[in-house]
């Protein structure tokens, strides 16, 4: 795939996961936010006024991806170190370094499929006025982590320019 394409997959990935984490996804790592999944998604139930037959199926097919995400995470970890190992050798393997390169890469293909069919079930439950609030979640998030990455890099910033001033 070309450079552009690889971007664009970025993108809608990356727009994918937002939308999952609004709707209270699949939590890999630690929470973003520090509450429970269930009070998250109860919150956001609320904001979206979602009607209880709304929130069952959504949590079914929230359960439902979480369960089928699960292998495929774990395998993207395992090949993750595979990967690591195979490039920080003393002699590194061109071909094997390749070839679990490609296996990662339909991995993450296959975790990116999964994302858009469970974001693509829970839209469909959602009405117009709902699917609105959700975008606004997301752009509210994306707004959020823009200022956090902003605040990172000034304090990296000012950490590098109080390094280079003190005297060696």
């Amino acid at each position: 795939m070309s450079r552009a394409s690889w971007i664009v997959l970025a993108v809608c990935g990356v727009t994918l996961v937002a939308a999952t984490f609004a709707l209270g996804g699949f939590r890999h790592g630690a929470a973003p936010v520090a509450m429970p999944d269930g009070m998250r998604f109860e919150k956001l139930a609320v904001r979206l006024k979602l009607t209880p037959e709304q929130e069952s199926q959504i949590k079914g097919q929230l359960k439902d991806a979480r369960g089928g995400a699960k292998p495929e995470i774990d395998s993207l970890r395992s090949l993750r170190g595979t990967l690591a190992k195979q490039i920080f050798t003393n002699q590194p393997n061109q071909a094997e370094i390749q070839k679990t390169g490609e296996q990662l890469k339909q991995q993450l293909s296959a975790v990116i499929d999964q994302y858009v069919k469970a974001g693509l079930q829970i839209n469909s439950v959602l009405k117009p006025d709902q699917r609105a609030e959700v975008q606004k979640i997301i752009s509210e998030r994306q707004q959020l982590a823009a200022r956090r990455r902003a605040r990172w890099e000034q304090r990296r910033s000012q950490r590098s320019q109080g390094q280079q001033g003190q005297p060696q």
